[in-house]
């Protein structure tokens, strides 16, 4: 075994899962906007997206089944989400969801701080938890 060489690390299969109801554009832009700077300060490729804007938890998600079907598949091993209210307000369906994701081995990563665009903030503003 050559030890000039460590071992390559498997590359990471990101995914990032939003949903803002109601939808708002800006809004959803902006926490895309911090899911792709935590995907960079991880050091991740850029996540593919899965988002359900505008749907009640409520309401089928259609693109949060095809996350955890990405995740059974093995096309994805990392979701990152603002925090898991993006899959229900309800804490116990949101904890469902995150078990499920975790069975089908996935790591479920939330955002640091605060992801909400505060009124001030113009679009593309950094989130203050994510800029350093």
């Amino acid at each position: 075994m050559d030890d000039a060489h460590p071992p390559a690390r498997p590359v990471r299969r990101p995914a990032m899962y939003l949903r803002c109801n109601p939808y708002d554009t800006r809004e959803a832009e902006y926490v895309r906007t911090a899911m792709e700077m935590l995907a960079v300060r991880m050091g991740l490729p850029f996540p593919e997206v899965y988002a359900d804007h505008g749907r009640s938890a409520r309401d089928p998600l259609p693109a949060l089944e095809n996350l955890v079907r990405a995740a059974e598949q093995g096309w994805t091993d990392v979701v990152l989400v603002p925090g898991p209210f993006v899959f229900s307000l309800d804490d116990l369906v949101a904890a469902a969801t995150v078990a499920r994701l975790a069975r089908a081995g996935c790591e479920v990563v939330e955002t640091p701080g605060r992801v909400v665009r505060p009124v001030d903030r113009p679009l593309g503003g950094v989130p203050a938890a994510l800029s350093g």
